[in-house]
């Protein structure tokens, strides 16, 4: 698949125009300048041919800003060793010495260029293409991104140019159409089944008066090559740029010490130990109060959707900060999503001398006891080693989400459990008849019992704890549904 870079300095439109080979706004667009600074990836298609298509931060000649230097070195990097064909973008209203000087150096790098120059809004702006001549690219398209006009002709260029330096596009055409039959053919068919239930509670479940099969035992679909989406969330600083960067080998995004250098949510796909993971690199996520820019508020909205989008989330803390009350804000997020999580206590190679794991676990269990059934770890975010085994351990989580189990195996579960602690709701005792599983991702189970609205919270804790340890449901929220008997049952 070939590759196409955006690139020019900022706030000529580069994110604009990237959003529209994307089709959807996947970078954040705003009038601040510098606001793209990781490399944003999306696939697009040109006539049916599927390409990767880059949005880099914009080029600043000089800079005595170390942040500025990282984000136009990024952008190079990507343009001379990943990009196929590159688009310079210039603002037609604005010619600038710096765009002579970096396509002298995009040009050292032997890649074809197409000259874009954007903001061409309206017939009277054509006058202002000729100037951008002297910049000496023969493959010039003017377009305006924001308005949408001119974006066919710059597809056409883009086939245009590969052609002419020797890409076989219907043979590209042809091979893409070929991998994806083949992968057809491996992958195992999604189909949609039936909960499974024993012979025993088969008239039991025809019978009940208030049993609907629509509502109560869901379609659950199996794929078992479906991506897992996990979204690495936390404050700003807290390491997760690094944590993306470790697990796929090369500078995904750009790290540095000043909090909040992550604006886009970026994403990585790739395959970890047989599973295809989709892993997503989020801004951090600050106090509502100390959201003071509109670029800010944007990247944190799309961080909340990453997560909302995320089957498990990777929760990020810095060990010497603790547990904060920010944390306990964005791991609400996670829990009123019921995503699956995994807390990890970053720098841990650096922490205070005489610091125990099992001291620091328990500090952070029993500062937020709401989320006893996740799962914690210790890393250093830069050492390989210990980013895979935290990787690891949100893959279990996302696994145990989709389970599936039979209704004889969750009854006898609860029934033990309520014989093991028996309660009187409604003046009897507290009966249990059946449970049967009505969705994954997260796991939901239907628990038809005698008197379910008497059930106090403490016993509903008690049954939750007593499957999370029976069925290993560490990591991930269950939402127990306690429901009432048909009449006829004696509900």
């Amino acid at each position: 698949m070939k590759n196409i870079a955006i690139l020019g300095r900022p706030n000529v439109g580069k994110s604009t125009l990237f959003n529209r080979f994307a089709g959807r706004r996947k970078s954040i667009v705003d009038p601040t300048a510098g606001v793209t600074r990781d490399i944003s990836m999306s696939l697009a298609y040109i006539d049916d041919i599927a390409f990767n298509v880059f949005d880099t931060g914009g080029l600043l000649d000089i800079s005595d800003d170390t942040l500025n230097e990282k984000v136009r070195e990024k952008a190079l990097k990507t343009a001379t060793e990943d990009a196929d064909i590159l688009l310079f973008l210039v603002d037609a209203h604005q010619s600038h010495p710096d765009d002579r000087h970096f396509i002298n150096i995009i040009r050292k790098s032997g890649k074809p260029i197409i000259l874009v120059i954007n903001k061409i809004d309206a017939d009277s702006h054509n006058n202002l293409i000729n100037e951008f001549y002297s910049l000496g690219i023969n493959d010039v398209v003017p377009i305006s991104a924001e308005h949408n006009n001119g974006i066919d002709d710059l597809r056409e260029k883009i086939l245009e140019v590969l052609e002419r330096i020797g890409v076989d596009l219907e043979a590209e055409r042809e091979e893409q159409i070929n991998q994806i039959k083949e992968s057809n053919k491996s992958s195992y068919n999604s189909k949609k089944t039936y909960i499974e239930y024993d012979d025993e509670y088969d008239e039991l479940l025809e019978e009940d008066g208030e049993y609907d099969e629509e509502s109560t035992i869901e379609e659950i679909r199996e794929d078992e090559n479906k991506i897992i989406n996990i979204a690495i969330v936390g404050k700003p600083n807290a390491g997760k740029s690094t944590l993306l960067n470790t697990l796929i080998g090369k500078d995904r995004s750009i790290v540095s010490d000043i909090a909040g250098t992550t604006r886009d949510a970026i994403d990585e796909t790739f395959n970890f130990k047989g599973d295809d993971i989709c892993l997503v690199d989020t801004a951090g996520i600050r106090k509502k109060k100390n959201v003071n820019t509109d670029v800010e508020y944007y990247s944190v909205n799309r961080a909340i959707k990453a997560i909302e989008s995320s089957d498990v989330c990777i929760l990020m803390l810095d060990v010497f900060e603790g547990l904060t009350d920010q944390d306990k804000t964005i791991a609400n997020l996670i829990i009123e999503r019921k995503k699956g999580i995994v807390i990890a206590a970053n720098k841990w190679d650096i922490r205070e001398k005489g610091t125990t794991w099992n001291d620091y676990e328990a500090y952070m269990k029993s500062a937020f006891p709401i989320l006893n059934y996740a799962f914690y770890a210790r890393v250093c975010a830069t050492r390989k080693n210990d980013a895979e085994k935290l990787l690891s351990l949100a893959v279990r989580v996302a696994k145990t989400r989709i389970q599936r189990f039979e209704t004889h195996a969750l009854t006898e579960t609860m029934v033990r459990a309520t014989r093991e602690y028996t309660i009187s709701a409604g003046g009897n005792p507290f009966k249990i008849f059946y449970v049967t599983q009505t969705g994954v991702n997260p796991p939901a189970f239907a628990v038809f019992c005698n008197h379910p609205h008497k059930l106090n919270s403490h016993y509903k804790r008690y049954l939750e704890n007593r499957f999370r340890e029976m069925f290993d449901f560490r990591g991930t929220p269950i939402i127990l549904n306690f429901r009432k008997r048909g009449k006829k049952y004696g509900g």
